[in-house]
C-alpha cells in the first residue's frame, strides 16, 4: 500500500473511532445514561489493593510480612516521594495532569505505528488506562480490549483525582519478583524505603514495570541501567531534574541489597495467627460469626495492610532460642519457654521448640502435658491457704494417705510426718498436697481453676489425683506460665497476650484486647505463697534457679511420672517464666534429671531478661 494513503486511511479511521464514540454516547444518553453503561465496565470506588499486613515486634521492628498473592505496602499518595512520581509521569504518561483518561494524540502515534508494523505493537496507553488494565482487563492486544480501557479509564477519571490515581497506580504496578508498589520494591531491592531512594536508584526501579522480566535487576541488571538512563533523560527533557543531577545520577554506581527471605522467629508466625482469631471473635461486632466467617474475617484483614503491634522482645526472644538449644544438645528431647512482663502483662518471649519452622508445631503452647507438682501451687496449696486464711509456717499432715485405691507416695519413698507448709512446698511432699485438696473438697478445689480457662481441663480430672498433675490431658507451657502470673499480681489474674495492637494501614485502631483482670484468691493468700514459692529456690528443688539481678525469685518444679516430663514455673520482680522438657513421644528423661535442664533453661533466659 503507498505509504501516504495508509496514513490517510488510518486517520479516516481514527475519525471514524472518535465520531462514533462520541454519537454512541449520545444515544445513551437518550435512552439508558451513558454513566450506567461505563458502570458494567469497571468501578474505582470498588478497587482494593492487596497489601502485605506487617506483625512488628516491641520496638517496632519487622517480624513478617502476612501477604497475599501480590506482596505489597501501600503508600498514601503524601507518603511517595515526589521523585517517584515525576519519574513514571515523565516516561508514561507526560500529559497526565492535562486529559482526562484518554491522550488522543498518544492514540493517534500508536495507530500509525500499529499500521506500519501490521499489527498491535504499541498502545498509547496513559496511567489510567494502564490502571484499568491492571485492575479490570488483561493484557491481551486486542481492539476490543483496548475500547474496554478507554471506558473504564473515562470513568476513572470522574471518579477519583489524579492525586488518587496517581496513588493508585504506583501501588499497583509490578516490580517482578512476586513484588508490587513502590515501596515494597524498594525494601526488596535496595533494602531501605522509597523515601530514602537516591534518584539514581529511583529510576532504576522505575524502569522496571515496562518490563519486568527484561527489566529485573537481579537477572538482567544491564537492561535496567540502558532504561534508568533513558528515564532519567526523559526527567531533565520534562524539566524535573537539571543537568548536574542528571549526571551525577547516571554515574552512581547501582548497589542491590536484595532483601533475605528468611523469617527471624518463625514460630510466632502461626501463635499470632491464632491469637488473632480470638482476638477478632471477641468484638462485639463479631458476636455470633461462625468460625469459617471468623477466618475468613482474619485472613482478610491480613491482606488489607493492617499493621499487627506485639510485645515480643526480639533480643529476648534469641537469648531464649540459645538458652534451649545450649541446654537440650540430645536429639530427641525437646523443649519450649514462654516468658511475661509483668508491667505489660504481655508476653515477651515464645520458644516453640529447638527448631520451628513456619507454622509447625509450637510446643510452647500447642503441646498439651502432665503438669506433674508444678500444678499444686495452683490447685492444692492456693486454695487451701485461701479458704483455711493459714500461713506458710502452719503445720499440715504429710502422712501416708489412701482414698480407695489412690495411694500416693513421695518421692524416693520418702515418708513425712506433720511439716510446715513452706517444707510441704519446698520439698514437693506429695502426700501433703493431696491431703490439702481432699481437707477443702475437690470440686472446691478446682473453682480456683476456672479464672484461668484451662482448655483441657475436663470434669473425669476432678479427683485427688489431680493435685499431683494426674490430668487427662494436661496444659500446654502457654498456659501454666499464664496462671502463675496471679502471683505476681496480687492473686489477679488476666490472660497474657502478645498482641498490643491491630491498626488498619493509616494507623487507625480496629483491635485491642480489653479482657479484665479477675480476682482468684486474696492478696493475703498471695503474699504466703510468694513466700512459699521462694523457699522452693532457697532450700527446696529449685535451688539452681537462684541468680544476682533480682529481689525476688520463687517458682515450682514439676516431675511426670517415670521423668517424661520436667518442668519448671518461676518468678522474679519481673517477669513470669515457665519451662518445658520432654520427648514428643513421652519416654522417661532419667538420664537427665539430675542437671535439672529445666531449671537451669529457666536460669539462663532470666539472667539475659535481667541484664539492662
Amino acid at each position: 500500500m503507498n505509504p501516504k494513503l495508509g496514513i490517510f486511511a488510518v486517520f479516516l479511521l481514527l475519525s471514524m473511532v472518535f465520531l462514533s464514540f462520541v454519537g454512541l454516547r449520545k444515544e445513551y444518553e437518550n435512552y439508558i445514561p451513558f454513566q450506567s453503561a461505563v458502570e458494567t465496565l469497571g468501578d474505582a470506588n470498588t478497587i482494593s489493593l492487596e497489601q502485605n499486613s506487617r506483625l512488628l515486634d516491641m520496638n517496632g521492628g519487622l517480624l513478617y510480612e502476612f501477604r497475599g498473592n501480590e506482596s505489597r505496602i501501600h503508600l498514601t499518595y503524601k507518603d511517595i516521594p515526589l521523585t517517584v512520581l515525576q519519574a513514571f509521569i515523565a516516561t508514561e504518561d507526560q500529559n497526565f495532569l492535562e486529559h482526562h483518561g484518554i491522550d488522543g494524540k498518544a492514540i493517534a502515534r500508536a495507530f500509525i505505528t500499529n499500521s506500519s508494523e501490521g499489527g498491535i505493537e504499541q498502545g498509547g496507553s496513559t496511567i489510567t488506562q494502564q490502571l484499568a488494565r491492571n485492575l479490570f482487563l488483561n493484557h491481551e492486544r486486542t481492539y476490543d480490549r483496548k475500547l474496554k480501557e478507554l471506558l473504564i479509564s473515562y470513568r476513572i477519571e470522574q471518579q477519583l483525582s489524579k492525586e488518587q490515581i496517581l496513588e493508585l497506580y504506583i501501588n499497583a504496578i509490578y516490580f517482578q519478583n512476586g513484588v508490587y508498589g513502590i515501596e515494597k520494591a524498594s525494601l526488596f531491592y535496595f533494602s531501605k524505603s522509597s523515601r530514602e531512594l537516591t534518584l539514581s536508584e529511583t529510576a532504576l526501579l522505575a524502569a522496571i514495570p515496562n518490563n519486568p522480566v527484561l527489566y529485573n535487576p537481579i537477572k538482567n541488571l544491564a537492561n535496567a541501567k540502558k532504561r534508568q538512563e533513558w528515564i532519567l533523560l526523559k526527567m531533565k527533557e520534562e524539566g524535573y531534574i537539571n543537568q548536574p543531577k542528571f549526571e551525577a545520577a547516571i554515574k552512581q554506581p547501582i548497589n542491590l541489597q536484595v532483601a533475605k527471605s528468611g523469617v527471624p522467629f518463625p514460630e510466632i508466625v502461626g501463635y499470632i495467627k491464632d491469637e488473632l482469631l480470638e482476638l477478632i471473635a471477641s468484638a462485639p461486632e463479631n458476636k455470633g460469626l461462625s468460625a469459617d466467617e471468623m477466618t475468613k474475617k482474619r485472613d482478610a484483614l491480613l491482606r488489607s495492610g493492617a499493621i499487627i503491634e506485639t510485645s515480643l522482645n526480639s533480643k529476648l526472644q534469641v537469648e531464649a532460642l540459645k538458652a534451649v538449644q545450649k541446654r537440650l544438645l540430645y536429639k530427641e528431647i525437646e523443649g519450649s519457654a514462654v516468658v511475661v512482663d509483668h508491667v505489660s502483662k504481655k508476653i515477651v518471649a515464645m520458644i516453640g521448640g529447638k527448631n520451628v519452622g513456619m507454622e509447625e508445631f509450637n510446643r510452647a503452647y500447642q503441646a498439651r502435658r502432665q503438669p506433674g507438682s508444678s500444678i499444686k501451687p495452683l490447685l492444692a496449696y492456693a486454695p487451701y491457704i485461701d479458704v483455711f486464711s493459714l500461713g506458710s509456717n502452719s503445720m499440715i499432715s504429710a502422712a501416708r494417705i489412701c482414698e480407695g485405691n489412690y495411694c500416693p507416695s513421695n518421692y524416693g519413698g520418702a515418708s513425712y510426718g506433720t511439716v510446715s507448709l513452706k517444707k510441704a512446698m519446698a520439698s514437693s511432699i506429695n502426700t501433703a498436697a493431696v491431703r490439702a485438696v481432699k481437707k477443702i473438697g475437690v470440686e472446691r478445689a478446682f473453682t480456683y481453676l476456672k479464672p484461668f480457662q484451662f482448655s483441657a481441663v475436663e470434669q473425669k480430672d476432678h479427683q485427688l489425683a489431680s493435685a499431683l498433675g494426674g490430668f487427662s490431658k494436661g496444659f500446654s507451657p502457654f498456659e501454666l506460665t499464664s496462671a502463675y502470673t496471679a502471683f505476681a499480681n496480687n492473686g489477679t489474674y488476666v490472660k497474657p497476650r502478645m498482641i498490643t495492637s491491630v491498626k488498619d494501614k493509616n494507623g487507625n485502631v480496629l483491635y485491642e484486647w480489653k479482657e479484665q483482670p479477675v480476682n482468684v484468691w486474696k492478696p493475703e493468700t498471695n503474699a504466703v505463697m510468694r513466700e512459699m514459692l521462694a523457699a522452693v529456690t532457697i532450700s527446696g528443688t529449685a535451688r539452681d534457679a537462684r541468680f544476682p539481678g533480682s529481689m525476688y525469685i520463687g517458682g515450682k518444679t514439676g516431675t511426670t511420672n517415670d521423668v517424661k516430663d520436667l518442668w519448671f514455673v518461676g518468678l522474679t520482680d519481673r517477669y513470669t517464666a515457665g519451662v518445658w522438657v520432654g520427648r514428643d513421644k513421652p519416654e522417661s528423661l532419667r538420664s537427665i534429671e539430675g542437671s535439672s535442664p529445666e531449671v537451669m533453661i529457666w536460669r539462663d533466659i532470666m539472667i539475659k531478661a535481667h541484664q539492662k
